[in-house]
């Protein structure tokens, strides 16, 4: 157990140190070097587990068993060697000169607008500012909020390699609505001006814990933090306990239950906040999953409060590996349907990248959208239709502002 966690884990920091300096080396930040170093460093230390294991670790019982290469690679098929990732160095300049980086952003150079992330009242959200210096030396810089209601941690100070700025707002100082204003990062005669938008309003009155925001952005919901679990005729959903990536999955009990329509279907209840009418996007993320009853289809059911389920396919993403649904046998089925389409407008993995697929991620996200007809509080309700359905994760307002498997980090408001 001990080496294969252990080396696991050096692997994955090897690749986030590789990632970050290939980040910080585009923006001209000297701490890439210390990351390819620290990647290097890695690289050893797994050369070192390596041997450990073959040679010392039970007097060396399991000598090459686990010899398989298991870094540099780019495809499925096992590279010949171990291969560090390739790394960018940094040169200093030779005089001080700042750079700067908001979070949520990866700007190479300043010729597009810098903003901060959107601030939302019932969020109350820090966030920060990187500045570091890409020369030799100490550079001096000024932070100057154009409003009052813009706290931030460090309002001038010096820079000699890197310092990061906290950013907040005092809601108490700012009515409801949209507020827009500038924090001005100067050094010298150089004004680097980022945006801040702020939404206020107000709280519901509720004594239910609940999920969603004010400002109609990105938001996930746990599959078992749910607020109701109402059971059906035949079934019902229960939680089950270190499945997935996350803390628990919902699945339904007993897996051998019949299909079922709404109306006798059981189904779980989760209490959102939806601050405006339309049209609202829904991820609902399932455990990969098998089309195990081709004629029969694999099935899930969603509702807004007490509007009509719509029955969703669940084979959306589904990759048809054996062309069981070709013309031919879609021709001589009078029940076999064709493999829905995926919605390629919704993304949440890779930046500016379509979704992948269960293989890679071992989630499969289905799409629909929420007609919402009045702002406020509301109950998204899930339903079993076919029973081999497992509920991971959901995700309303999908934006892939942050990359991710599951969407924007849960917040739950008691």
């Amino acid at each position: 157990m001990y080496y294969p966690t252990v080396a696991s884990a050096g692997i994955a920091n090897i690749y986030t140190a590789t990632t970050r300096n290939h980040l910080y080396a585009k923006q001209g930040r000297p701490l890439a070097n210390l990351y390819a170093k620290q990647a290097e460093e890695l690289f050893e230390k797994d050369k070192r587990l390596t041997c450990y294991y073959n040679d010392t670790l039970a007097n060396g019982k399991w000598k090459n068993m686990m010899s398989d290469i298991h870094i540099g690679y780019t495809q499925w098929s096992m590279p010949k060697q171990a291969l560090l990732p390739s790394s960018q160095q940094v040169t200093l300049q030779d005089t001080p000169s700042l750079g700067i980086c908001p979070e949520g952003c990866e700007a190479t150079d300043y010729t597009d607008k810098l903003a901060l992330p959107l601030f939302d009242a019932l969020l109350d959200q820090t966030y920060y500012i990187d500045l570091f210096n890409r020369g030799k030396g100490n550079i001096n810089f000024t932070a100057t909020p154009s409003q009052t209601w813009i706290k931030v941690s460090q309002p001038s100070g010096t820079v000699k390699t890197e310092t990061r700025l906290q950013v907040n707002i005092d809601w108490a100082a700012i009515g409801n609505g949209t507020h827009e204003a500038c924090l001005t990062i100067k050094s010298g005669e150089t004004n680097f001006p980022i945006g801040i938008r702020a939404v206020k309003g107000q709280a519901p009155d509720t004594k239910e814990a609940y999920f969603g925001n004010l400002s109609k952005t990105e938001f996930s919901i746990p599959a078992y933090l749910y607020n109701k679990n109402v059971p059906g005729k035949d079934a019902a959903w229960t939680e089950l306990p270190d499945l997935g990536r996350g803390y628990a999955c919902m699945g339904i009990s007993p897996v051998t239950a019949p299909s079922a329509q709404p109306e006798e279907a059981p189904y779980l209840e989760y209490q959102i906040l939806l601050p405006d009418t339309g049209t609202v996007s829904l991820c609902i993320g399932i455990l990969p999953t098998q089309d195990v009853y081709p004629e029969r289809g694999l099935r899930i059911a969603v509702a807004i409060d007490d509007e009509i389920p719509e029955v969703i396919d669940a084979r959306q993403g589904f990759v048809d590996t054996f062309g069981e649904y070709n013309p031919a046998n879609l021709a001589q089925s009078p029940n076999l349907k064709p493999l829905p389409k995926q919605d390629k407008t919704i993304k949440l993995t890779g930046s500016k990248q379509l979704r992948r697929n269960e293989v890679f991620d071992n989630l499969r996200m289905l799409t629909t959208k929420l007609h919402v007809k009045k702002a406020g509080m509301h109950r998204l309700k899930l339903y079993m239709i076919d029973p081999e359905i497992v509920l991971e994760q959901l995700v309303l307002y999908p934006d892939n502002r942050y990359p991710s498997y599951f969407g924007a980090p849960a917040v739950r408001h008691q």
